[in-house]
C-alpha cells in the first residue's frame, strides 16, 4: 500500500417543549446520578418514517460519503454540503440519534420513547431531501443504540434494533433481523470495479470494557481522555464468534476495494474511550485479518472530530469522521502516535474517492460543514 497525504411550528413542538421543560427541572448532568426512566411525556404514536431512499446504486462506484454523530434535536445544515459532493452512496457509521440522552441528563429508552426520537429526525426537513437523493447503508454506535457504557449485556437491544432497522426500511427478508446484531455487507459495482462495504456492529455483542482506576486527572496529564484500560482476557470480545465467522467469510469475496466500517476506532488505541484498544487481542486479530485480505480501507466514527491514522507497517488507513453537529476539542488533542493526518476539529463529514485504474487509488478526505476539505490521503491499494 503507497501512501501520499499533501497538507493542507413543526409537529414535534408541544413533545419538544415538554421534553425542554422536563430537563430543566430535572437539570442533573449525566453521570452524576444512575441512569432511569423517562419521565412520561407525549410522544409521536404513529410511525412517520419514510418509505426509505433510492436503491443501492449497480453501476461503477466513486463517490461515497460517510459520517456520525449526529444530534437529532439540532439544526443540520451540513447535510447541503454532503449532497454537494454528489456521493453516490451515504454511510451512517453511528450516533445517527442520540436517543439515550439530550446531552445534559441520561435516561433509560422504551420502545414508545425510541420511536419517536428516530421520528424527530424522519421529520427534518434537510434530513428528508438528502435522504430522497442518495442511497444508504448504516449500522449503530452506543447512543443510537440506546445505551452510552452498554455492550451486550444491554436489555433493550432488541427494541433497539426493531426501531433502527424499521427507520432505514430493512426488507422483512433481511438476516439483520434476526441475526446477533445488525452487521451488513454488500459488494456493489461490476467485475473488475467492485466495492465491498461491510458495516460492523460493535456493540450487540461486545463484551464489558475494564474501568480505568487512574483518576481523570491523572489521565489527562498523559493525554488520555477515556476512563478505560486494555483487557486482554481472552474471553472478552468485540463483536461475538458468530460475526467474526460472518467477517472471516465476507472478506473471503472477490472485491478490489473493500471498506471496513467500525463505529468505533480501529487503529488508534491510545485515547481510553470506546475504541478497539480497550480488547488488543481482538484488535490484532481484527489488523490481521484486514492484512492478509489486503485492498481495505478502515473508516470509523465516533470521537467528534475527523483524523487519518495509519498502521506502524503502512499496511492499513483509517479515516475517521465524526461530529456532523458538535465537535470535542479534548478528544481531539488526546494522544494518537498512528495519525498522520487531522485532526479537523469542525463539523464535519468523510469522503472517499476511487481512481479505477489498473491499481485503485483511493482518495480520503476529511470536508467541513462548508464543503471544504480540510485535509485529505491518497492511497493506492494494490492486490
Amino acid at each position: 500500500m503507497r501512501i501520499h497525504c499533501p497538507p493542507f411550528l413543526d409537529r414535534w413542538n408541544v413533545w419538544v417543549l415538554a421534553t425542554v421543560v422536563s430537563l430543566l427541572v430535572r437539570g442533573a448532568a449525566v453521570g452524576s446520578e444512575p441512569l432511569r426512566s423517562r419521565p412520561l411525556m407525549p410522544v409521536p404514536t404513529e410511525d412517520i418514517y419514510p418509505a426509505g431512499e433510492p436503491p443501492l446504486p449497480t453501476g461503477p462506484i466513486t463517490r461515497i460519503a460517510f459520517g456520525s454523530c449526529a444530534k437529532h434535536w439540532q439544526a443540520q445544515p451540513i447535510w447541503a454540503a454532503v449532497l454537494a459532493t454528489k456521493p453516490d452512496l451515504w454511510l451512517f457509521l453511528g450516533d445517527n440519534i442520540y436517543a439515550d440522552t439530550d446531552g445534559t441528563t441520561a435516561w433509560e429508552i422504551s420502545e414508545g420513547q425510541l420511536t419517536g426520537e428516530w421520528n424527530r429526525l424522519a421529520d427534518k426537513p434537510e434530513w428528508q431531501a438528502f435522504r430522497a437523493q442518495v442511497p444508504m447503508m448504516a449500522t449503530w454506535d452506543n447512543h443510537d443504540y440506546g445505551s452510552h457504557a452498554c455492550g451486550g449485556e444491554f436489555p433493550h437491544k432488541e427494541i433497539a434494533r426493531k426501531a433502527f432497522l424499521t427507520f432505514f426500511a430493512e426488507p422483512e427478508d433481511s438476516p439483520r433481523w434476526t441475526r446477533d446484531g445488525v452487521y451488513d455487507a454488500r459488494i456493489l459495482g461490476p467485475e473488475g470495479r467492485r466495492v465491498q462495504i461491510i458495516l460492523l456492529d460493535t456493540k450487540f455483542n461486545r463484551s464489558t470494557f475494564k474501568k480505568d482506576p487512574m483518576p481523570q486527572e491523572e489521565r489527562l496529564k498523559i493525554g488520555k481522555v477515556g476512563g478505560y484500560i486494555p483487557d486482554d482476557d481472552p474471553a472478552k470480545t468485540h463483536l461475538g464468534a458468530a460475526q467474526w465467522k460472518w467477517l472471516e467469510e465476507e472478506l473471503a469475496k472477490p472485491a478490489e476495494v473493500r471498506l471496513l466500517c467500525s463505529s468505533t476506532q480501529v487503529i488508534p488505541d491510545q485515547k481510553g474511550m470506546d475504541e478497539w484498544g480497550n480488547f488488543p487481542h481482538e484488535r490484532r486479530r481484527l489488523l490481521e485479518l484486514l492484512k492478509r485480505t489486503g485492498n481495505v480501507v478502515i473508516l470509523s466514527g465516533n470521537v467528534h472530530f475527523a483524523e487519518v491514522s495509519q498502521s506502524r507497517d503502512g499496511a492499513l488507513m483509517e479515516l475517521t469522521s465524526s461530529g456532523m453537529t458538535h465537535i470535542n476539542e479534548r478528544y481531539a488533542h488526546a494522544s494518537n502516535s498512528h495519525r498522520i493526518a487531522g485532526p479537523c476539529i469542525d463539523l464535519n463529514f468523510g469522503l472517499v474517492a476511487i481512481e479505477w485504474r489498473e491499481i485503485p487509488v483511493v482518495h480520503l478526505k476529511a470536508i467541513n460543514g462548508d464543503g471544504s476539505v480540510v485535509f485529505g490521503c491518497r492511497t493506492e491499494l494494490e492486490p
